[in-house]
């Protein structure tokens, strides 16, 4: 392989192109994430006509293991694919950029033509080509993969990203004894990576593999996520805040429906954000993303690892709780409250209060209400929380009925 420059030269086209990243990180959410995938597009577009001296043309793709085969198998049996973030995952990548003072941080799960991005910080994105990202290095053997500056790596400079995430730390997770995904940090800026860093990623690593072997999605999540092929995973994933889309969300309200035994009860929450146009309308859009970003962060930690969240549309919020009595669905529903509302959300130099109203609603085993009529339930709960105040959560009245003791 022919190793790249000292460094490359910046002429007038890079120098161009880094002020294009630069203009461009400096947006937020779902914004970043448009301009980042088009940023991409234009530069392998226009540097495939025009490169200036040869130096980011012609990379031999990565190697593949001669044990792919067996590789791929394992990470369809870890039933990740697809699926949205959770908590559990989100809780390392969180501790990750905290420990070592990065950006961004990641935890994909590397299928055979994508890199699913099961939990980011710093950046967004659902997934990524797995030829153009470094992940696919990373899962050719058991060691860590260090990029120190990848403007000058003949492994990645001719990268897509080499320019976005130029230090890159990763380390293989394994399930099953084959290496599934990867666990990573990176910099727009070179780095230095000493041995006790490594050491305490490998340790976050384990950690993340223990979750590995943990089946805490549903059935219904899990069978949902496998129905897609995988070039199309993030169509039923909100793009912007990595839950369940709309569709997504009532189809797993119908599954749980059609799989709830005779003495089992479904329950469902709708919550909305409180005086988000107000958010909108005084901050601007990109933070009222910031916000929706959050608030789904904040409900995935407060509901139980089997419940489904997704977003129902603009500022509303849906969770689907199988095997849940009504007063299950209220003690998450006050835990989403309390979570909500606890800290306001950073944003530039703003902080703004963040409050949401929740409507609970259950079908019970005797009543077995059908999804429109459990959804409308939770619906008119909901407008009386938000009728009756905000910040509150209130629920059905033929749930209060049926609950026990009442």
């Amino acid at each position: 392989m022919r190793p790249p420059p000292a460094r490359c030269r910046p002429d007038r086209r890079t120098c161009a192109w880094k002020d294009i990243l630069s203009a461009g990180w400096s947006l937020a959410g779902g914004q970043r994430c448009l301009w980042f995938l088009l940023f991409c597009d234009m530069r392998v577009l226009l540097s495939s006509g025009c490169p200036s001296d040869g130096q980011r043309r012609n990379m031999p793709a990565a190697p593949v293991s001669p044990y792919e085969a067996r590789r791929m198998a394992a990470v369809h049996r870890v039933r990740l694919l697809g699926t949205p973030a959770e908590e559990r995952f989100d809780k390392i990548t969180r501790l990750a950029r905290r420990m070592f003072d990065v950006p961004m941080a990641c935890l994909d799960i590397v299928g055979e033509k994508l890199a699913w991005l099961k939990s980011v910080q710093g950046f967004d994105g659902l997934e990524g080509l797995r030829k153009d990202s470094y992940c696919h290095h990373t899962v050719l053997d058991d060691g860590v993969c260090l990029v120190q500056d990848a403007r000058t790596d003949a492994r990645v400079f001719d990268s897509i990203l080499a320019d976005f995430w130029v230090f890159y730390a990763g380390v293989p997770l394994h399930f099953d004894g084959e290496r599934i995904g990867v666990l990573c940090i990176g910099d727009s800026s070179p780095r230095e990576f000493g041995a006790d860093q490594l050491s305490a990623l490998f340790d976050l690593a384990e950690l993340a593999e223990r979750e590995l072997e943990i089946a805490a999605l549903s059935e219904s999540q899990l069978a949902l996520a496998a129905s897609n092929e995988e070039l199309e995973m993030k169509a039923r994933i909100d793009v912007l805040t990595h839950v369940w889309n709309r569709g997504a969300i009532l189809e797993l309200m119908a599954a749980e429906r059609a799989r709830a035994e005779a003495a089992a009860a479904t329950s469902v929450l709708m919550i909305d954000i409180d005086h988000f146009k107000k958010i909108n309308d005084t901050f601007g859009h990109p933070a009222g993303d910031e916000v929706l970003r959050v608030v789904a962060s904040r409900l995935r930690a407060s509901i139980r690892v089997r419940d489904a969240v997704g977003r129902y549309g603009g500022e509303e919020f849906m969770v689907v709780l199988p095997e849940a009595d009504i007063e299950v669905a209220v003690q998450v529903a006050e835990r989403i409250c309390q979570a909500i509302a606890v800290a306001p959300v950073p944003f530039e130099q703003h902080f703004i209060p963040v409050t949401c109203s929740v409507g609970c609603a259950a079908s019970s085993a005797t009543s077995l209400d059908d999804v429109d009529t459990l959804l409308g339930h939770a619906d008119r709960a909901l407008y009386q929380a938000k009728t009756s105040g905000r910040n509150r959560v209130e629920v059905h009245e033929d749930a209060q009925r049926t609950s026990p003791g009442t």
